[in-house]
């Protein structure tokens, strides 16, 4: 933790309550017959758990409009005003004007151009953490989580000896608010604030405006520009490496998943230049395992397909729908990486509020992938796929709380 001296500045304020994000979660979609829905209903009324009456979209192209279409807030609708009703502490989880100066104020870090400069420290992390898995090891514990909080935290700033602190904390937080009435959560979400808090009167103390990072990056657009607030410049500090970092990790034990269950590892190192469509068929069928688009709600009367929705209804988008439309890919539910126009799925979203670290997701997928192709090691997975626990946390992904396997030398030696 950043120590606070005398003359250190009062720390930014930020919302002690985290943002109300548990309306629909992708478990609540378990077991839902997506080819049956679009052969028959494709924006048919459904029920959230707590009772809402929603609307579920089921086709790509409707999803595409409801995702991108500017009739759609990502929170309720005021009746008064017609518009979305998200407080700062959502960040970047708003609608235009906010949400547009907001994304453009923190795009800049997560361009392609700038992620790539992380990808040999990302490539070293991935091989350090490789070289100590011996025995039996956890994919999630060992590699998959470690690896994309140290890259997360490279990318916002939080200095290398807090990074595990921030993984435990982050941890923490990412359970449901229902568990044990949210105790847990809301315990992680303060010490997290906390700890952010102190974190920028440091950096604004000492070398603030320094570096490349995103914590930089916002300090100095604060002081020059004026650009941000204490509550959003805290809140994007906090919630980016949080949300960032677990969703990766997940699409990694997905890639994990198909490179020992069904043989793609010894496919990909004999064949290493299918490696990325490997990884963009990975990011196709993880949607669904590892979280889905936030709700939408319709700002005005619109009509979709048949339907006509109306105004401050909830409308579930599904990436999992959307990436599994038959119209779009043959055969959805095999794993191709070979398939025809596989660029088209929807993993990351769609629209202005697509996923701000695509570009940076994309990028740990690959080099996890290839540092698992030429480390020299095999795996065996030591718990059926089916069987792993999951948990489903409040910003909406599930993720297995495991993924035990056993680690050989590629050569069959110990």
């Amino acid at each position: 933790m950043p120590h606070r001296g005398a003359e250190t500045p009062a720390p930014p304020a930020t919302s002690r309550q985290p943002p109300p994000v548990e309306r629909f979660r992708p478990a609540d979609l378990d077991g839902v017959d997506w080819r049956k829905l679009r052969a028959t209903c494709p924006v048919s009324p459904a029920e959230a758990p707590d009772g809402t009456r929603v609307w579920l979209v089921s086709r790509y192209p409707d999803i595409r409009k409801v995702l991108g279409g500017p009739a759609f807030s990502v929170s309720p609708i005021d009746p008064e005003r017609g518009a979305g009703t998200a407080e700062a502490n959502e960040s970047i989880f708003q609608d235009p004007p906010e949400h547009t100066r907001l994304r453009g104020l923190v795009a800049g870090p997560f361009a392609i151009g700038r992620v790539e400069r992380y990808r040999d420290s990302v490539r070293a992390t991935a091989g350090r953490l490789l070289a100590a898995m011996a025995g039996r090891a956890d994919v999630m514990a060992d590699f998959a989580k470690p690896l994309t909080m140290n890259v997360i935290s490279e990318v916002v700033g939080v200095p290398e000896p807090d990074r595990a602190m921030f993984q435990r904390l982050s941890d923490q937080l990412l359970v449901p608010v229902s568990e044990a009435h949210g105790v847990v959560a809301l315990e992680g979400w303060k010490q997290l604030n906390d700890y952010v808090r102190e974190l920028i009167a440091h950096r604004r103390r000492t070398r603030g405006t320094d570096g490349g990072d995103l914590l930089a990056h916002l300090v100095r657009a604060q002081r020059d520009q004026a650009a941000v607030d204490d509550v959003e410049l805290a809140t994007m500090v906090l919630g980016l490496p949080v949300a960032g970092y677990v969703s990766t990790a997940n699409a990694i034990a997905v890639a994990v998943r198909y490179l020992l269950e069904f043989g793609w590892l010894a496919r990909l190192r004999a064949e290493p230049d299918l490696c990325p469509q490997f990884v963009e068929e990975v990011l196709r069928v993880q949607s669904g395992d590892n979280g889905e688009s936030m709700p939408r709600f319709a700002a005005k009367d619109v009509r979709i397909g048949d339907v006509t929705v109306g105004k401050g209804d909830m409308v579930v988008a599904p990436l999992v729908a959307a990436n599994r439309d038959e119209d779009l890919f043959a055969d959805p539910d095999v794993f191709d990486p070979r398939r025809p126009g596989l660029a088209r799925h929807l993993a990351f979203g769609f629209g202005i509020h697509r996923c701000l670290g695509a570009n940076l997701a994309r990028l740990e997928l690959r080099v996890a992938v290839d540092a698992l192709i030429g480390c020299g090691l095999d795996f065996r997975m030591l718990e059926d796929w089916k069987a792993v626990p999951w948990k489903v946390n409040m910003l909406g992904d599930r993720f297995p709380e495991r993924m035990p396997v056993e680690v050989r030398a590629a050569d069959g030696g110990s």
